[in-house]
């Protein structure tokens, strides 16, 4: 057993920053599944969304976030998100972080659902590389964080009611270990790449919502998965995401017969929330057959996108399109709205476990994530968790000196995937496909329940698999479970709302009739919003 003050799971932006914020307080342990590198914060090419001209207020911020969320969000959790990201912007300035500017001033776009030009930008369409860049730098740089990177988090452990650790698996010395710590920080994002295609890299498959499902954790709304409403069309290359600033800078959508389909859909034609826009390209794929639509911007000044778009331009070239005329699009799973119910300070109803990022259900998103709030809900949270920390409040039991062995075999290396294919085909791959097709953008009972029967036959064929005591094998259950439980919400919403739209249920329910729902290891039950 290694042990630490505190562990923060995840390397993307909200593992990062919190645990920078945590290390002054003890030694941390930031446990990274792959590479800091390779996580959604790094690969975000939107940008952050925060209040900072004296035009907009957070008042209007909040507003927008309200209207994307379709009635689920948690006013009081927008309210802390909306007026403390200001201040997170200026520590980050303040501790040298550079945002796009034009004319001394801190250049700001325009994304859908927003009412006021509030998008901070850095290098262009590489926002989340450089934020997370930067803070790579200040975490390698810090001697109280010990950087676990190849470390794949399996399951956390409880003593006494309260979480006390985790074991993990070290690839490097390809073997099991175990961290303890006082406190553990989940920051793993979310399960949108249990789709197929998606816009995540492979390290978002929810490990750390079935993890903390696993042991007791409550999860809200995991029915709403976001679907990104343009990623790039190009099946042989994988989906590449094409931002939401592309169409905040004029980009037009065009159906088969090259009309604007949007004008007539929504007020804000392009501009409308990301769940409408994604539904709207799927009915207009549907009705003709196509397997695309088309983004066009040859009405723009080229030059300028390909200033403003460096990263797309650069790989819709590698790929044989031009990305300054037309390309074809379609949607992909980008985001999971729902997630680990936390308080306002990251806390769950595990003692001593929190949550923060896409993992985290905060009450900020509700069932439609407004664009670029993300990045920014990382820091105000992360920042809250290292204050509550602070305060000195954790209840801390007894140390756990003997953890008990995790329950699984670790065969080597190439036995360990010796039972991933099935007819040759990767299990994963299946339940992607089956996600896309059963539980994607329009859903309805008749497919929900396909979708059910379909992962129950992959269960069975990892139980029939000569490996079924492996590591990965066990990995591969949770992400099943998970998957199968995110299927059950779905049933349960008997309604359609934000990124969740029933064929059988096409209507929304009246505010007085609106409800979460509230996920346990054993139970989904619908809990009705007072008002």
């Amino acid at each position: 057993m290694i042990q630490f003050d505190y562990i923060v799971v995840g390397g993307g932006l909200a593992g990062l920053y919190t645990s920078y914020k945590l290390s002054h307080l003890g030694r941390v342990a930031l446990v990274a599944r792959a590479s800091l590198e390779d996580s959604n914060s790094f690969y975000a090419q939107g940008g952050v969304a925060a209040v900072t001209e004296e035009q907009d207020t957070p008042t209007d911020h909040l507003k927008d976030t309200l209207v994307a969320g379709r009635g689920l969000c948690i006013e009081n959790s927008v309210k802390i998100l909306t007026e403390e990201a200001p201040r997170r912007i200026e520590e980050l300035i303040s501790l040298g972080m550079n945002f796009d500017t034009q004319d001394g001033h801190l250049a700001l776009g325009l994304e859908g659902g927003h009412h006021h030009k509030r998008i901070l930008h850095a290098g262009g369409d590489a926002t989340g590389r450089m934020l997370s860049s930067f803070m790579i730098s200040k975490v390698k740089q810090n001697p109280s964080i010990s950087i676990l990177d190849h470390h794949q988090a399996i399951k956390l452990s409880v003593s006494n009611a309260s979480c006390r650790g985790l074991w993990v698996y070290n690839e490097f010395f390809h073997r099991i270990e175990y961290l303890g710590a006082k406190a553990i920080i989940l920051a793993t994002g979310g399960a949108a790449a249990l789709y197929h295609p998606t816009t995540n890299p492979p390290t978002a498959l929810g490990d750390g919502l079935a993890m903390a499902l696993l042991i007791g954790a409550e999860l809200r709304d995991m029915e709403f998965i976001q679907f990104h409403p343009t990623a790039l069309y190009a099946p042989q290359h994988g989906s590449f995401l094409i931002s939401e600033a592309v169409r905040g800078e004029g980009a037009y959508l065009l159906n088969a017969r090259k009309e604007r389909f949007m004008l007539d859909r929504h007020p804000l034609a392009e501009l409308a929330p990301r769940d409408t826009v994604a539904y709207e390209i799927f009915h207009e794929m549907q009705q003709g057959g196509e397997k695309h639509v088309t983004l066009s911007l040859k009405h723009l000044d080229a030059a300028y996108i390909r200033n403003r778009f460096p990263t797309i331009s650069r790989r819709c070239a590698e790929i044989g399109f031009d990305f300054t005329q037309e390309i074809p699009v379609a949607p992909a799973a980008h985001y999971t709205v729902g997630g680990i119910i936390t308080d306002l300070y990251g806390k769950t109803n595990i003692q001593n476990l929190f949550a923060v990022g896409e993992i985290a259900s905060t009450g900020v998103m509700g069932a439609n994530r407004l664009a670029s709030n993300s990045l920014i809900e990382c820091l105000v949270f992360g920042k809250r968790i290292a204050d509550y920390i602070a305060q000195g409040t954790l209840s801390l039991p007894p140390s756990l000196e003997d953890p008990p062995m995790l329950d699984v075999t670790l065969y080597s290396k190439d036995e360990e995937h010796d039972w991933e294919r099935v007819e040759g085909v990767r299990i994963m791959d299946m339940l992607g496909e089956v996600l896309m097709q059963e539980v994607g953008i329009i859903r309805s009972q008749t497919s929900l329940q396909r979708a059910l029967d379909k992962i129950d036959l992959l269960f069975t064929q990892i139980d029939a698999s000569e490996r079924r005591d492996s590591l990965q094998a066990y990995i591969h259950r949770s992400r099943l479970f998970l998957a199968r439980r995110i299927v059950m919400s779905a049933q349960v919403r008997e309604e359609s709302r934000g990124g969740h739209f029933r064929s059988d249920y096409p209507d929304t329910l009246p505010p007085e009739e609106a409800y979460h729902t509230i996920m346990s290891k054993d139970l989904i039950k619908k809990i009705y919003i007072s008002r």
